[in-house]
C-alpha cells in the first residue's frame, strides 16, 4: 500500500510540472505562431522532461529496480495523457504511429530519470 501511495504522489507531481510546462509552452505559442510540427515537437519535449523529472523521482523514492519504476511512470503518464485525450476528442488516436512514439518517449523519459536517480 506505501508504494501504491508513493507511485500516486509522483504521479500527481508529473501532472503539475506536465500542466505548468504546458501552459508555458501556450503562452509562448502564442507569441511565436510556429508551424502545426513545431508545436507537435514542443509537446513532446514537454511529455519527455516531465517523465524524466518523474523517472528521477521515483527514483529517488523507490531505492531499487529505479529504471523500471520509471518505466512504470512513464506507462502510467502514457495511459493518464491517453485518457484525456479520448475525453477532450471522444476518440482514440488517429495517428497511431503518433502514438507509439509518444508511448515509447514517455517510457524511455521516465527509464532515464530512475537510472539517473
Amino acid at each position: 500500500m506505501e508504494r501504491v501511495i508513493r507511485v500516486a504522489k509522483v504521479m500527481i507531481l508529473e501532472a503539475a510540472i506536465s500542466l505548468a510546462a504546458l501552459c508555458l509552452f501556450a503562452l509562448v505559442l502564442m507569441k511565436v505562431q510556429p508551424e502545426e510540427s513545431t508545436i507537435r515537437t514542443g509537446i513532446k519535449f514537454v511529455y519527455v522532461v516531465t517523465n524524466l523529472v518523474g523517472g528521477f523521482l521515483i527514483g529517488k523514492v523507490m531505492h531499487q529496480r529505479k529504471f523500471l519504476w520509471g518505466v512504470l511512470t512513464g506507462v502510467m503518464y502514457f495511459a493518464v495523457v491517453s485518457v484525456v485525450s479520448f475525453i477532450v476528442h471522444q476518440g482514440f488516436y488517429q495517428d497511431v504511429q503518433n502514438a507509439v512514439v509518444t508511448c515509447l518517449l514517455c517510457i524511455v523519459g521516465g527509464m532515464i530519470g530512475g537510472m539517473i536517480s
